[in-house]
């Protein structure tokens, strides 16, 4: 099998929702993390190799996430800058709850060509419902821009006070046209999560380090934590990702793009290519 440091191969009709695209430096923190806290070995990959993976796809979506204040702005501007040769890539610009006028941080980010919104609240520690955040919500209302909420516990965050469905419907309520996605497909909370989603129409999720048997054992999936059978009703609401670079690169693409096809084997193409066209207004590559 292929090592998952490299560009795969045979991709071109798939549109991956979920690359994460950070500094160098901070590529290399995050590799070592992995490694030092929960032993994974995730692809140790620089920016450059980053726009090569995606370049591989029919599509890709691609984000920061400003694991502190005040790096925000920089982080978009490189995600842009990065992307701009590649049509057939969007990226979306982070903000912290903590930067100063978060909502012009967004708009930074928003003229220098990025069109959507990515927040990661473990690891930016603040919750969906932080109302710092409030101005970034409803600039995202006006303008439709997606918006990408790592809100649940998945895949270390069993015993966070700053995930689950309670402060993603908080914020759902007081923004109900929100274009929201919900990575991981919500686990470990993923029943909860389509509640919202019968709730509200614009409610997605992705399928990043989610699916296939390998992945549950690693992640640890507990049984009824991911109801297939309900969840193979929503599949115009949900879109392949793969989280790359920071899965465990013993998972080839390939692999998750097979148990992707196999968990939804009537609607495979929407999951691994409309969906993610559709909501994140993506121009793929003409298919191969």
């Amino acid at each position: 099998m292929q090592s998952s440091d490299h560009p795969p191969q045979d991709v071109s009709p798939v549109v991956d929702a979920h690359v994460h695209l950070l500094p160098d430096r901070v590529l290399s923190a995050v590799h070592e993390w992995f490694q030092r806290e929960v032993g994974w070995s995730v692809p140790d990959v620089t920016g450059e190799e980053i726009r090569d993976y995606v370049d591989a796809f029919a599509g890709a979506v691609c984000f920061p996430y400003a694991h502190e204040p005040g790096v925000a702005r920089s982080m978009n501007r490189l995600v842009a800058e990065r992307i701009e040769p590649l049509d057939h890539v969007v990226g979306l610009a982070t903000v912290h709850a903590a930067d100063d006028d978060p909502e012009s941080v967004v708009r930074d980010g928003l003229n220098a060509g990025l069109t959507g919104v990515k927040l990661h609240c473990p690891v930016q520690e603040f919750p969906p419902s932080d109302r710092r955040l409030d101005p970034v919500c409803e600039l995202a209302v006006e303008r439709e821009l997606p918006v990408v909420i790592h809100a649940s516990s998945h895949p270390f965050y069993r015993d966070s006070d700053l995930v689950g469905p309670a402060a993603t419907a908080d914020v759902l309520e007081r923004f109900p046209s929100l274009r929201l996605c919900v990575p991981h497909l919500g686990l470990f909370e993923t029943d909860a999560f389509l509640d919202l989603a019968d709730r509200y129409e614009n409610v997605m999720f992705d399928t990043a380090v989610a699916v296939g048997d390998r992945v549950h054992d690693l992640i640890g999936v507990r049984e009824g934590e991911l109801p297939m059978d309900r969840l193979r009703d929503y599949t115009d609401r949900i879109m392949f990702g793969t989280d790359y670079p920071t899965y465990p690169r013993s998972l080839p693409v390939a692999e998750l793009i097979d148990d992707t096809r196999a968990a939804f084997p009537r609607s495979h193409e929407r999951v691994l290519r409309r969906n993610a066209v559709d909501f994140f207004d993506v121009d793929p590559k003409p298919r191969s």
